[in-house]
């Protein structure tokens, strides 16, 4: 009797150890309900595409909606997966820091993947889209943008050469970088020409300088000589005009840092080869 008695109360165990696994794989758990704003000493979110990184000044809806996350069993198949990734970057007052990706359906905590309930991982999604898209967005532009130069329908990329960038760091302190480059009529190995029959193009920059302050360029001629003469550009917003036959071109652009801490100014180099149509 007292045997069997033993055996009922294993099983009762067993089932009940079940049952609250069970709860805890089909409910999940909140891995951030604790978070409060003022555990938080600096914020940012990079959405992917189109790679752009937005600091976060008021973290309160960002905790919030954090707070509503739910995640269940570890699930590393993300990777499986394509879309936009929104990735929140949190460096704590007690110096650690750990990266949050919303990836519908998936919640990437510190590079492991989770399940996670679909409606607040969501709305982590609209708050980071919702952010880039305000007018006074602090872009955190780690590095010189990319830019890319479009003639006649077709987009070609352009070599950054001299710049001198500002970073701001999460101690509020700043980091300055200057990179020095050949003079572009010494970079012929790393421009390919990129031809067109158009006399105009247009500057794609990732992100849109505060200021172009200067375009010109140079004759193919003139290959490996940096003492010959430039020839100014005519500019007009993000469009610049382009001579007949090859030209080695330099954009110069600025980017203003005293709102974000981030930015400086930038050198690109691109050659370009017009052709006359008969």
């Amino acid at each position: 009797m007292r045997k069997r008695t033993i055996i009922i109360s294993l099983i009762c165990i067993l089932l009940l150890a079940f049952t609250m696994i069970i709860f805890v794989f089909v409910s999940g758990r909140k891995p951030y309900k604790d978070l409060e704003a003022a555990q938080i000493v600096f914020a940012a979110v990079q959405l992917s595409p189109p790679d752009k990184t937005i600091q976060i000044t008021e973290t309160k809806e960002l905790v919030d909606l954090l707070k509503d996350v739910v995640v269940y069993n570890k699930d590393n198949s993300y990777t499986d997966y394509s879309g936009q990734g929104v990735t929140f970057t949190l460096v704590m007052i007690d110096g650690t820091q750990t990266s949050i990706m919303e990836y519908n359906p998936f919640l990437v905590i510190d590079g492991v993947g989770y399940k996670t309930k679909y409606e607040p991982c969501e709305a982590l999604n609209h708050y980071a889209n919702r952010l880039l898209e305000e007018e006074d967005a602090m872009i955190i532009l780690e590095n010189p943008p990319k830019l890319d130069v479009i003639s006649g329908n077709v987009c070609n990329d352009t070599l950054l050469g001299t710049y001198s960038w500002q970073c701001k760091n999460n101690d509020g302190t700043f980091t300055n970088t200057e990179a020095d480059s050949a003079h572009p009529l010494e970079c012929g190995d790393l421009l390919t020409p990129f031809e067109t029959t158009e006399t105009n193009a247009f500057l794609r920059f990732g992100e849109e300088p505060d200021a172009i302050l200067s375009v010109r360029c140079w004759s193919d001629e003139h290959w490996s000589d940096p003492s010959a003469d430039s020839e100014n550009v005519s500019v007009n917003g993000n469009k610049i005009e382009i001579k007949t036959g090859g030209y080695i071109y330099e954009v110069v652009a600025e980017w203003d840092t005293k709102e974000s801490g981030y930015g400086g100014i930038a050198h690109y180099y691109f050659y370009i080869q017009v052709s006359s149509i008969e």
